[in-house]
C-alpha cells in the first residue's frame, strides 16, 4: 500500500475512523489511493512505527524489550502508558499477544492464576519490576518473562492477565493516545481543549478524540482559546446557525439561518480551507451576536468535512470517572503521593482546593480518598471530633497531609486514613476530611 500501513488500518478500524473507497467521475478510487492522500490516516501508537496488538479506545500493544522506568520510550509521541485501570477497562477481552507494562507500581496477591494484583495491599514486587500484563504462556517473541499469569485486578477473578514480578525485569508498553484519536495533536488550548486535524463528516466528528476525550462545544472554543487562532476547520458539537452576512456574521445555537443538513458553521481557518482540504465558504464570525470579536466562526453549504475541537471528557487522566461533583468537579481514584496527585488529573483539570470541596460537594461523600491541593493541617482529637486547615493546627508528616477520606476510612484500592470524618476549619459540619501520618497514598480531587 502506498503511504498506509496495515497496521494503520487496523488501527484506524479499532479508533471508529471510517475508511471507505470513493467514487470519482464514475471511477472506483482503490483504498490504497484514496488512502495516499486521506488525512485521517493516523500516527503509529508505537515508537518504532509498528503495532503488535490493537484493542478499544486506541489503546495499542506495543511490543519490545525495555524496563519499567523506560516504558514510556515505546509510546510514539501523542501517546503515553496506559494505567491499569485503563487495561481492564479497553482490551475487550482480548488476550495480550506480548508481555507489556502499565504505568502502575502494581503489587501481588495469592499465587500464580489464582492471584490479584493491587497497588497499595499486597506483596511488592522488587523495585522496578511491578506486576504487568501477560500472555498466558508467561513468555513472548521479545524474551520477556512473568512468573505468575492469569491474575486479576484487584481480586482474583475475573482474568485480567496480569502477571510477573521478580527476575521479570522486562517487557513492552500499552499505549493511548493523548487528546486526539491518531494520536496526534495539531493545536493545544488552556484547559486541556486540543485541535486535532481530518476531514471527518459532522455525524463522526467524536471519531477524532482519542478516548476520554470528547468534542468541545461552540461556548467551550470561545472561552478555552485565549488569543490563539485556529490552524485547521474543526467542528464544535453544536448545530450551529448563522445570522448576517460574509462580511459581518455571528453563528448561534438558538437563532439564525439553519446550514445544510450535517454541514453546521464550525471554527474555521480565516482563509477558509486548511491542509486537509476542508472548505468554508463564511469566515471571520462572532458567537452570539453582532458586533463581533471574531471567533473565528464559518461555513456552511457545500463544506461537509472538518476536523475537531476536544476537551478532556472527565477530567481524570485515565478517562474514567470515579464521582462527579460539578461540571467541574470529579473524584479520580488511583494510588499516589501526595507529591505526584496531579497525575491522576486530565489535561487541563488540576487538583482541587479544600475550599472548593466545601461550597461544592453538597451531601456527597467521598467514595475513594482523594488528595486535594492543600497541604492541610489537622485539629482536635480523632476521628469525628477534628478539622484541617491550610494554616492553623500540627503538621502532618511530609508528604502526608490531611486529605478527604471515605467514611470509613479505606477505600476500594487500599489507600487508608487513620482519622476520618473531620470537618473543615471548624469541627462541623462534617466534611469527610482525614489522615494522616502513616498514609501515603490516595486518588486526587480534581477540577477543571
Amino acid at each position: 500500500m502506498k503511504g498506509l500501513t496495515l497496521g494503520s488500518l487496523l488501527w484506524m478500524t479499532a479508533c471508529n475512523v471510517p475508511i471507505e473507497a470513493e467514487e470519482e467521475a464514475g471511477e472506483l478510487v482503490s483504498l490504497e489511493e484514496s488512502s495516499q492522500e486521506s488525512p485521517l490516516v493516523p500516527g503509529v501508537p508505537c515508537a518504532d512505527g509498528t503495532m503488535e496488538q490493537i484493542f478499544s479506545g486506541g489503546m495499542a500493544g506495543c511490543a519490545g524489550r525495555v524496563s519499567w522506568g523506560s516504558r514510556a520510550s515505546l509510546c510514539a509521541p501523542g501517546f503515553r502508558p496506559a494505567s491499569a485501570r485503563e487495561w481492564d477497562t479497553l482490551f475487550n477481552g482480548l488476550a495480550p499477544a506480548h508481555n507489556y507494562w502499565t504505568n502502575d507500581d502494581l503489587r501481588y496477591s495469592g499465587v500464580s492464576g489464582t492471584c490479584s494484583v493491587a497497588y497499595v495491599t499486597g506483596t511488592a514486587c522488587p523495585a522496578g519490576q511491578p506486576m504487568r500484563v501477560c500472555t498466558a504462556a508467561g513468555t513472548d517473541a521479545e524474551g520477556n518473562t512473568c512468573n505468575w499469569t492469569g491474575c486479576g485486578l484487584l481480586a482474583n477473578s475475573p482474568n485480567r492477565f496480569f502477571g510477573g514480578c521478580a527476575g521479570n525485569a522486562t517487557a513492552g508498553t500499552l499505549c493511548v493516545p493523548r487528546g486526539c484519536a491518531d494520536g496526534s495533536i495539531e493545536q493545544t488550548f488552556s484547559n486541556g481543549m486540543v485541535g486535532c486535524a481530518g476531514s471527518m463528516t459532522w455525524a463522526g466528528r467524536a471519531a477524532l478524540c482519542a478516548s476520554g476525550y470528547r468534542v468541545a462545544t461552540a461556548a467551550e472554543w470561545v472561552g478555552l482559546r485565549g488569543g490563539n487562532v485556529p490552524t485547521h476547520h474543526y467542528w464544535t458539537n453544536d448545530d450551529l446557525r448563522y445570522t448576517g452576512s460574509a462580511a459581518s456574521c455571528y453563528v448561534s445555537t438558538t437563532v439564525g439561518t439553519a446550514c445544510a443538513a450535517g454541514q453546521p458553521m464550525r471554527v474555521c481557518r480565516s482563509t477558509g480551507t486548511d491542509a486537509e482540504g476542508n472548505t468554508c465558504n463564511w469566515v471571520n464570525c462572532g458567537y452570539g451576536a453582532l458586533p463581533p470579536p471574531n471567533q473565528y466562526f464559518g461555513g456552511c453549504a457545500g463544506n461537509p468535512t472538518a476536523g475537531a475541537l476536544c476537551v478532556p471528557t472527565r477530567g481524570c487522566a485515565d478517562g474514567s470517572v470515579e464521582q462527579v461533583f460539578t461540571n467541574s468537579l470529579v473524584g479520580c481514584s488511583g494510588v499516589v503521593t501526595w507529591p505526584n496527585r496531579n497525575q491522576l488529573c486530565a489535561p487541563g483539570w488540576t487538583a482541587s482546593a479544600a475550599s472548593t470541596w466545601t461550597s461544592q460537594h453538597g451531601a456527597a461523600a467521598p467514595r475513594y480518598n482523594y488528595w486535594t491541593s492543600d497541604n492541610l493541617r489537622y485539629l482536635g482529637t480523632g476521628s469525628s471530633a477534628c478539622a484541617v486547615s491550610t494554616t492553623s493546627g500540627t503538621a502532618c508528616t511530609a508528604n502526608q497531609p490531611m486529605r478527604l477520606c471515605t467514611p470509613t476510612g479505606t477505600d476500594a484500592l487500599g489507600n487508608q486514613c487513620t482519622w476520618t470524618h473531620c470537618g473543615y476549619q471548624t469541627n462541623t459540619p462534617d466534611h469527610y476530611f482525614g489522615g494522616c501520618n502513616g498514609n501515603t497514598t490516595a486518588g486526587t480531587l480534581c477540577r477543571l
